[in-house]
């Protein structure tokens, strides 16, 4: 009975040899393999606990930047409304928006109105119609 393939005839002493550091430099290379891959992992897992914190902060400052600017806002319109409220009080400016709003006037005053600017309508647009009742 014939024995199979690899074992069909004996192999030599330096068959032998061959056959086992052949052997060898395939389980050396696998070893080499499974250590870059090894430090390939590593160094994807180091990146994203740097890269990460990195991110964060990024996001963080853009938000206080963001903060900062509507801040600013509204300390302008916090500012705007305390000059108009102290505006309000005096009573020099209180009178002329009574004359102007109101067409008021001192006693032995005149008003004179300037009439508003009359417009044109632009070809584009229709002439106004008078309003039915």
């Amino acid at each position: 009975m014939p024995l199979p393939f690899p074992y069909s005839a004996r192999r030599s002493l330096d068959e032998r040899e061959q056959l086992m550091e052949s052997r060898q430099h395939g389980i050396s290379g696998l070893i080499v393999l499974a250590g870059v891959i090894l430090l390939v992992l590593v160094l994807f897992l180091a990146s994203l606990l740097v890269l990460n914190p990195l991110m964060e902060l990024y996001k963080l400052e853009q938000d206080r930047d963001q903060a900062q600017d509507e801040f600013r806002r509204a300390k302008a319109a916090e500012t705007q409304a305390y000059n108009e409220f102290h505006w309000m009080m005096d009573p020099e400016y209180f009178e002329q928006v009574a004359r102007d709003r109101a067409n008021q006037a001192k006693a032995g005053e005149t008003v004179i109105h300037r009439p508003a600017p009359e417009r044109r309508p632009s070809s584009a647009t229709p002439p106004p119609q008078p309003a039915r009742n």
